[in-house]
Order: structure tokens, then C-alpha cells, then sequence
């Protein structure tokens, strides 16, 4: 009895090894019985196989007349091995796997003499494309298939999305991965348009494939001349040769996605493709993360016979095939506006930029379009300034005769959301507030503005004197200093890890008017001090370049604070209107040629009449000689008299540290320590009464003389004699009702 035990143990044990060597090999136990159970809408494969399509590494796949194999790399690149190595299409191995994926029966069709007569019309054997997916068991070469099946042709039927009105097309399929299964299922989802130009279709149309983050440097050899470019930053370009400059970013990144969107009509077995002799570029790609350059050559352009298009060979060193690309766009013949009505009708409803980066993702690239050349590659502004990243400016002449403006920035500080303030001053002068908006129209100008014109170049390491003295630079009218703010690096100091704040060096731009060498026309040149290039600039940014205070200072008329008024005189010419101010009150006093007219003064008028003053700005201000301005107003039409006490805190600070020098503890920390003594200081501070100094400030009002499509007034402040224009709207608002009529 033992015995039969244990060979009836022996048996069972071989007979459950067997089954499992079969479960491993296809997933199924029906690849022993040859019978499977399909019902409708139910997937074409289990779960725990659908789960491992992202681990497929090795497919084949064959009709007719070809076969090929392919393997996925450590990269996560797919490659053909047969019959000859290329790169696979990442578009058909995401079909592919999708299809298998998703594909759920619709019906199955058994296999009787009535269905053998549409066998050709089902197509899984007069058409047949047979795939196999394997996913890595092991070894090296030890794989395990987790789908196989043979596709025919498309099935008249369309098959309803769960949870979607939507239908999709269905495909005639025959799977023997459960077994000796000789039925015709119709399945969701149809992938045929991959296959329209047999398996090679399957290869790779695009030469090129990388990360545009991961490119770092492009260089484009031709007959004539070397480009190189190089990734200074995220988003910023530079042309080392054959000059030294910036390169414009948004160019630059049309020439790589033009790149990555080459789209070859064929791609062909190099051996049977005569080439010619020499290739007319040669574009080399430096990408982190590989070994060696990209290298792609383009071939002269061709026509074929009786071809309306322009097409050009191209090869890649990465890949054994010859791509035939399409050099420029085929003439439609059609008429004259059928060209322009089609791409009208195709451009999808988006802002400028999303629409151009949809044209640029997904619009076909003709290499004839192709930004290849320094003049179409390199940026036409005179300075990639960054306005945030400025902390002084200078701007003089190269004579100083008439002077400079000093700009400075103080920095403003987030957590008390205090912005950046511009302060400018003359030679010789304090600095004063300047109108932010002026300093950053001028930064805004001296950065984005684009030059008209690139006139000369010169190579690295020459010198520029001749062309300096050529187009008169040698002698500026205008020198710009542009100190960027200072940056913080990281330094190792007494072994430890510390933030250091370093300055950096300044960038200097000369300009002059000068005639232009090969016209004889007066022209604005200018460059960059240590550059190699020469521009003609735009006028809108010369216009920008003024020595005159004025031109900077803050165009708000008057800055005082409301506790300050006093007295307010509003100078009518019949009679004037005197009102009398009390802050803590928040109560006004009115009195005309005598005649106290309180009653009739309105409170919330008066006091929001002072806030606009505070809001008041100048639309520009004058020089002190303007006659025009000087003639009008010699007679006012109005006039705004301010009387002001001005709390003078000049020595609160020195009050402050001399009372905590008194106490105690009296060290330099103990002024960051709110102690009981240091509170009992600044209480008494507060409660001590300030000494006040009295300031009057007068606006003079008067309409400008002769006539205006725009009228507009003109300004002074009598004490300090500034003259400035105002525009019709504000000088009217300061005419504005303070007493009930």
C-alpha cells in the first residue's frame, strides 16, 4: 500500500509541475484542454496579464511578407533587431499596447462551413498581422508571452464606450494564446492605420527623439560657416560662434521643436538609397545622459520626377536608415485662396502664445523652415536686462558736460509689503524719490525694445576699435552704467556652510547718433562695452534717454501727511475760500471775505478733497525756464494754498539710544530685548511733545494759451518755482465743490 502511495504521490506531483510549465508559459489552463469560454464584453485578456503590458519588453510582429522583433531598451526606447536595426515608432508600440489593454469581445463567430465563406472578408488569414508581446521572466533571454493574436480587417461593427455615448470602430481577431481556439472574434477598438504601409510603417518616422530639457548645446557646421550654441540657462541661449552674443530663446526653441517634429515620408533601408557625396548640414546635438552627439546630416533638396514637392535625404548616427523629409510645403493646386481658407479652418480657438506653442508642438516641420542661420538665431535687443535685477543705474555723457542721472533702488520688504522705491538725483544733487513707472519703462526699453538692425561683427578676440571708430562709439553721446543687484553664494567658512553676498561686476552700453557708412543717413548705434556686435536702435528706446531731472522725478505734486494741514485755501478769482483743519476733531472751519460760512462747509468733502491732492500727479514735469508755462501763468486762474506743521522726528532715534545707554544694560542686544525699562522709554517718547515746523506749499492753475485738440493746464508750486502740466480732467477735479451752494 505504501508503495501505490507513493507513487500515486509521484504522478500527482509531475501532473501539477506539468500544469504549472503550462500556467507559466500562456497564462491559461485552456492551452491544455483548447477550450476557452469567451462572453460578450468580456476583456480578450485577464487582468494579471493586462497588468504586465508595461513590462513588455520584446514584441514581433509579422504579416505576409515580413517580420520583425523588437526590444526595449534600458532607456525605455524601442528598437527593431530585424531585419535590420532601427528605432521603432513610440506612437505604434503606445497603440499596440493600448489595444491589447482595452480590447474587450463583442462577439465570437464559430468556425462552420457558413462562416468559412467570409473568411477573406474577416482577413485573420488572407491579411493577417500576427503580434506577440513577452514580458522578461529572468535570464537575459528568458521571456514569457502575456498576449498573442492575429488581427484581420476592420468589422462593420462599433462598439459602445462604458459609461459614453461614444462609438469606436472593431476589428476582426483570432487569438490562439488559451489554446487551439479556431474562432473569429469580433473586439473593440481598431489599430489597422498603424499597418496602412505594411511593417515598415512601424519604424520610426521621426529622426531625432530627446528631451529638449536634457539638450545642452547645438552646433550647426555648413559650407560656409560654424554656429554653435550653448544653454546658459532654463530658458536663455548663447552664440559662441562665429560672435560672442545672446541668442533669442523663443527662436532657439523653434529650431529644436522644428527639430524633434522632422517627420520623414519614408525611411528607407540605406542600402538600397543612393546618397550624394557630401551632406549640405550637419546639425550635432549635445543631450545630458548620453554618450555621444546626436548627429544628423540633410542631403541638397530634390524634386522628383514630375513632383510638385521639395524633399531632401537625411541620416542620424544613432539609427541605420535613410529618412526621405519634406524640404518645403507642396503647392496645392487648388487656387489662389484655397491654401490660406484651409489653414484658416484648422487653427484652432486659443490666446497667441497657447496657439503658437499648439502650431509648434504638432504643425509639420519642412527643413527649408528651419531657423539655421546667425541672423535668424541670434536675439535683436540691445540688452538682456532684467529690471528685477537692477539695483543702480547711471546715465551720463562721455563729456559729463551736461551732467548724469544717478537711479538707486531700495528694496522694499515682503513681510511688511513695502515695494522697491526709485530714487534718482542729479550731479551734485540729494537723491529724491523718482516715478517708478519712468525708470521701468526706461529698463523695460533697454532690455526688450529690439535693435533695427545688427551692422556689424566682429570675431572673438578682435578688436573693436575700427568698427568703433565707424560708427562713431568711440566718442558716445550717452554711457549707461547697469549694476545688477548683489548675489548670494555659498561659501565654507570655520567649517561651516554660509550664505555670502557677492557684487557683481557692471555692464556698460554706449550710444551715439551717427551717419551710417553706407547710406550717409543719421542713425543711433550702440553696443555693449566687451561685446562683439554693433546695433542700430530703435528710436522708441532712444527717446527714452533724457539728463533732464525732470524727466525722472516722481510725478506726485505734493506728500505730506493729513495730520499735518493746517489751513487749506481754495484762490477763486472772485473771492477765496479759507478752511480751517482739526485733525483729532476731524472738523472743518470756513470762512469767504470774512463771512464765516462753517455751516455750509461739508466735512467728507473737504477731507476727501486733501486725499486727492495726495494723489494728485503731474502728466510731465517742466523745466524752470519754460516760457510757455511762465507766460500763462502770470495771471492764475486758481490757485491751492496748503499751510502744514510738520511733526520734526529728527531726533527721536538719537533720543531713543540715548535713554537706553542710560539704563542698565545698556549693550547693543539688549536693544533687540523689549525689557520693562526699554517699554517705560518709548512710552515716554511717544508722550513727549514734538517740535513742529510750518511749510506752506501754493499750486498756481492756469489753461495753456492757443488752441488744443487736448487742452490741458499748467502748474507751479509757488515755494520752489516747479513747473509741470496737468491734464484737463485732473485740474478740473481740483475746482471741486466744498460748501453747499
Amino acid at each position: 500500500m505504501r508503495i501505490i502511495y507513493t507513487i500515486a504521490l509521484a504522478l500527482l506531483a509531475a501532473a501539477i509541475t506539468v500544469l504549472a510549465v503550462f500556467q507559466t508559459v500562456d497564462g491559461n489552463l485552456s492551452r491544455i484542454t483548447g477550450i476557452y469560454r469567451f462572453r460578450d464584453g468580456m476583456p480578450l485578456f485577464p487582468g494579471e496579464n493586462t497588468n504586465r503590458l508595461h513590462d513588455v519588453s520584446w514584441m514581433r510582429i509579422a504579416d505576409l511578407h515580413d517580420k520583425i522583433e523588437c526590444e526595449r531598451d534600458a532607456m525605455g526606447v524601442w528598437w527593431i533587431r530585424q531585419p535590420f536595426v532601427d528605432r521603432m515608432a513610440p506612437s505604434a508600440v503606445q497603440a499596440i499596447l493600448d489595444f491589447t489593454a482595452n480590447a474587450k469581445v463583442v462577439s465570437s463567430l464559430e468556425r462552420n462551413e457558413e462562416t468559412k465563406k467570409y473568411m477573406r472578408e474577416y482577413g485573420v488569414e488572407t491579411s493577417p498581422i500576427h503580434i506577440t508581446l513577452k514580458v522578461p521572466q529572468g535570464g537575459k533571454d528568458d521571456f514569457t508571452t502575456v498576449a498573442r493574436y492575429t488581427m484581420g480587417n476592420t468589422s462593420p461593427w462599433l462598439s459602445e464606450v462604458e459609461d459614453s455615448d461614444a462609438l469606436i470602430p472593431t476589428t476582426y481577431l483570432r487569438t490562439n494564446f488559451y489554446g487551439r481556439d479556431k474562432r473569429v472574434h469580433v473586439v473593440s477598438g481598431n489599430i489597422l492605420n498603424h499597418f496602412k504601409n505594411g511593417l515598415m510603417s512601424l519604424r520610426d518616422p521621426r529622426p531625432l527623439l530627446f528631451e529638449q530639457e536634457q539638450l545642452h548645446e547645438i552646433t550647426l557646421s555648413g559650407a560656409e560657416q560654424v554656429l554653435q550654441l550653448k544653454r546658459t540657462g532654463t530658458e536663455s541661449w548663447s552664440i559662441l560662434t562665429p560672435v560672442i552674443t545672446a541668442a533669442d530663446s523663443e527662436k532657439v526653441n523653434r529650431l529644436i521643436q522644428g527639430l524633434k517634429n522632422l517627420t520623414a515620408v519614408r525611411v528607407e533601408d540605406p542600402d538600397a538609397v543612393k546618397l550624394p557625396e557630401k551632406p549640405q548640414l550637419l546639425i550635432r546635438l549635445m543631450v545630458n545622459g548620453y554618450d555621444k552627439p546626436i548627429e544628423l546630416a540633410l542631403y541638397p533638396p530634390f524634386r522628383k520626377e514630375a513632383g510638385d514637392q521639395l524633399l531632401c535625404y537625411a541620416t542620424v548616427n544613432d539609427r541605420q536608415a535613410v529618412f526621405t523629409l519634406q524640404a518645403d510645403r507642396k503647392v496645392l493646386r487648388k487656387g489662389s485662396y484655397s491654401n490660406l481658407i484651409n489653414a484658416i479652418c484648422d487653427l484652432p480657438v486659443l490666446p497667441d502664445k497657447a496657439l503658437a506653442q499648439v502650431r509648434l508642438q504638432n504643425s509639420t516641420t519642412y527643413t527649408n523652415e528651419l531657423p539655421l542661420s546667425l541672423e535668424q538665431l541670434r536675439s535683436l535687443q540691445f540688452a538682456n536686462v532684467d529690471a528685477a535685477d537692477v539695483s543702480r543705474v547711471v546715465l551720463r555723457t562721455s563729456n559729463a558736460v551736461n551732467g548724469a542721472i544717478r537711479l538707486m533702488m531700495v528694496p522694499g520688504d515682503k513681510d511688511s509689503q513695502v515695494g522697491d522705491t526709485w530714487l534718482y538725483a542729479a550731479s551734485g544733487e540729494p537723491f529724491r524719490t523718482a516715478d517708478s513707472a519712468t525708470v521701468l519703462r526706461f529698463l523695460k526699453g533697454l532690455s526688450e525694445i529690439p535693435v533695427q538692425e545688427v551692422v556689424a561683427d566682429a570675431a572673438p578676440g578682435d578688436d573693436m576699435g575700427p568698427l568703433k571708430h565707424l560708427y562713431g562709439l568711440h566718442e558716445p553721446r550717452y554711457i549707461i552704467y547697469v549694476l545688477p543687484r548683489p548675489c548670494v553664494v555659498r561659501a565654507t567658512l570655520f567649517g561651516h556652510d554660509l550664505p555670502l553676498v557677492k557684487d557683481r561686476s557692471p555692464r556698460i552700453f554706449i550710444v551715439r547718433r551717427h551717419p551710417d557708412p553706407n547710406t550717409g543717413r543719421m542713425a543711433w548705434f550702440g553696443m555693449e562695452e566687451g561685446s562683439n556686435s554693433i546695433c542700430r536702435l530703435s528710436t522708441k528706446f532712444t527717446r527714452l534717454l533724457a539728463l533732464r531731472p525732470e524727466k525722472w522725478k516722481n510725478r506726485q505734486v505734493l506728500s505730506f501727511p493729513i495730520s499735518a494741514v493746517r489751513k487749506l485755501t481754495l484762490g477763486f478769482q472772485q473771492a477765496p475760500l479759507e478752511l480751517e483743519f482739526d485733525y483729532i476733531d476731524e472738523s472743518w472751519k470756513g470762512c469767504i471775505n470774512g463771512e464765516d460760512v462753517t455751516p455750509r462747509v461739508n466735512p467728507h468733502r473737504a477731507t476727501h478733497y486733501i486725499r486727492n491732492l495726495l494723489k494728485l500727479k503731474v502728466n510731465q514735469w517742466l523745466e524752470y525756464n519754460d516760457a510757455e508755462a511762465l507766460a500763462a501763468l502770470q495771471n492764475p486762474v486758481f490757485s491751492v494754498r496748503l499751510e502744514l506743521a510738520i511733526t520734526d522726528y529728527s531726533d527721536a532715534e538719537t533720543s531713543v539710544v540715548e535713554q537706553q545707554n542710560d539704563s542698565e544694560n545698556g549693550s547693543p542686544e539688549d536693544m533687540l530685548t523689549e525689557t520693562d525699562e526699554f517699554d517705560r522709554h518709548l512710552r515716554e517718547l511717544a508722550l513727549t511733545e514734538r517740535k513742529t515746523r510750518k511749510e506752506t506749499r501754493t499750486l498756481e492753475i492756469s489753461p495753456a494759451q492757443g488752441d488744443s485738440n487736448k487742452p490741458f493746464f499748467y502748474g507751479r508750486i509757488t515755494e520752489t518755482g516747479e513747473l509741470f502740466i496737468l491734464s484737463f480732467e485732473d485740474a478740473q477735479g481740483l475746482a471741486g465743490d466744498i460748501i453747499d451752494m
